[in-house]
């Protein structure tokens, strides 16, 4: 049998999901993807519950909408250029933070694609393909219990 027919979403995921709250600005959104070196995230209110999902995808989507185009937000071209160790002054980049005035909230999807731990890998892989989306939440009872990339499905198959 394949390994992707037996084996469950549980066995593949990452229990320790991160988490990012729907009022941190887009700014701190970047950086948390920067320092954890993570491209999407759950989206929690204020009361620990999932609104919505947020990833690299909502960012360069609003960044490339007309409203808030890099000309509007000069900015835009720090974050993406790689330059380490300049500010965005050195780099001539001032005023116009679309990212330091919009919130999460504002760009993350609102729909959570889950499957239940007991779900196969061949479940969420088709679902990841239907969907063009790189993660699908893992619950249990209803209830958040992680997340299975498809780096994870990938990492479990070479094992």
């Amino acid at each position: 049998m394949h390994a992707l027919e037996t084996a469950t979403v549980a066995d593949a995921m990452t229990a320790d999901v991160l988490k990012v709250p729907e009022h941190w600005s887009l700014h701190s959104l970047i950086g948390f993807f920067n320092t954890h070196r993570i491209s999407g995230a759950p989206v929690i209110d204020n009361h620990a519950r999932l609104t919505g999902v947020v990833s690299l995808s909502d960012i360069l989507r609003f960044d490339s909408s007309a409203q808030h185009s890099i000309e509007e937000n000069p900015l835009t071209q720090y974050y993406y250029s790689g330059l380490e160790g300049m500010t965005p002054e050195q780099l001539g980049l001032t005023g116009g933070d679309q990212h330091g005035q919009h919130l999460v909230s504002e760009i993350m999807t609102p729909h959570i694609i889950a499957l239940d731990q007991q779900a196969t890998l061949q479940e969420a892989v088709d679902l990841m393909c239907q969907n063009r989306i790189h993660r699908v939440f893992v619950t249990r009872q209803g209830e958040l219990a992680g997340v299975v990339t498809t780096l994870d499905i990938l990492d479990h198959l070479r094992r």
